[in-house]
């Protein structure tokens, strides 16, 4: 999570911080812009239940009445804290954004490469004199926030999660990135090199991807073809189909209806998915993997525009650990069952919950250094 963080802070803000972050606040601020960021990715729904007046004004903050609820009370607290972190990631965001106004387009170009900077550069003399411009500028950064954050830190926990249960795959993964660096420290250009990595990093998310569902609206009448559903252990032998199984179904979705994307059940599907719920990262090495039966990322012209950040970051990450420590489940935090199966103890280690994404309850992983 804290790597994560740091990542996040550097790429999106331009804002350099220390591994132990440092807690002390800048003058004027209550909390550090690290402390506000964390506090504010991890209680969205909250936020999100409240009504606006809650956070609205700094007197409302301090005096906190919410239906009643002073803020002495654990879920008062918890407001109370949260309503001050958003207050504080707002004047954070205001100063960065005035310090970009006052640089010229090209200093920020060569000095300020962040996705801040280039945001603000983007919308030009708009954000300048315009407050809506400006709450655009905030929200575009808050979806960025939650949507390169959170899900990028589970994906990774899943990953390790993986890697840990399958040690004969993390020695196969370990010699492919020192095949690939030898006696160097990797570079962007080794990124397409690393194949082996993203494969495993995809097979995770494959298996456990942020969402459940992907929600879509029809911008047009469409018709779809279905196909039906196929047994597993048919897949082996085209000649085991039934008539049913070969058959398809034409569906009718008329304009402006709201369809759900089963992800899980696109992802397990056998008729793209040999083995599904196996944890086989060479599927991915197959330069004719089913790519229309991967939708972590969503797909179609609305595909997350994070992907390419996300596996680059994801890439880096797993080969800089796996290069420098042996991944195993922690003994003592999740000790063998007798008589337990290797499915049955992955479910064991990887429990998850939804929250606003599909999240582990914590993965009990011990890193020994190589």
């Amino acid at each position: 999570m804290t790597l994560s963080m740091l990542i996040i802070m550097a790429a999106g803000f331009g804002q350099a911080d220390s591994w132990v972050a440092d807690t002390r606040p800048p003058p004027g601020q209550a909390i550090t812009f690290h402390q506000s960021l964390l506090e504010v990715i991890n209680n969205v729904p909250l936020r999100a239940l409240l009504p606006q007046w809650v956070w609205g004004s700094q007197s409302g903050q301090n005096v906190l009445a919410v239906g009643g609820l002073s803020g002495r009370g654990w879920l008062g607290k918890r407001v109370q804290r949260l309503a001050v972190a958003y207050s504080e990631l707002a004047m954070y965001m205001k100063e960065m954004l005035n310090d970009e106004l006052e640089h010229s387009p090209g200093q920020k170009q060569r000095e300020r490469g962040n996705i801040f900077s280039n945001l603000v550069s983007a919308m030009g003399n708009d954000v300048e004199n315009a407050d809506p411009s400006k709450n655009d500028l905030f929200g575009d950064m808050f979806i960025f926030l939650l949507g390169g954050f959170e899900t990028s830190v589970h994906a990774l926990a899943y990953t390790f999660g993986f890697i840990a249960l399958d040690q004969e795959e993390q020695q196969l993964l370990y010699d492919h990135i020192e095949s690939v660096l030898e006696d160097r420290e990797p570079t962007y250009t080794d990124i397409s090199k690393l194949t082996r990595v993203l494969a495993v990093f995809l097979e995770a998310l494959r298996l456990y991807p942020a969402g459940a569902s992907l929600p879509k609206t029809a911008a047009e009448d469409s018709t779809f073809t279905a196909k039906a559903a196929i047994p597993e252990g048919d897949l082996a032998d085209p000649s085991n189909l039934g008539e049913k199984e070969k058959r398809q179904t034409t569906v009718f979705v008329p304009k402006g209806s709201e369809v759900l994307y089963d992800i899980a059940a696109v992802h397990h599907n056998p008729r793209y998915w040999p083995e599904p719920y196996s944890f086989k990262p060479e599927r991915f090495l197959d330069p004719n993997w089913p790519k229309e039966a991967f939708i972590s990322f969503s797909t179609g012209s609305r595909g997350c525009m994070g992907r390419r950040f996300a596996e680059v970051e994801a890439i880096a990450i797993i080969t800089l650990i796996i290069r420098r420590y042996k991944v195993s489940v922690d003994p003592l935090l999740c000790p063998d069952v007798v008589g337990e199966s290797k499915v049955q103890r992955r479910d064991r280690v990887l429990k998850s919950y939804l929250h606003i994404t599909i999240t582990p309850h914590g993965i009990p992983l011990l890193f020994t250094k190589r």
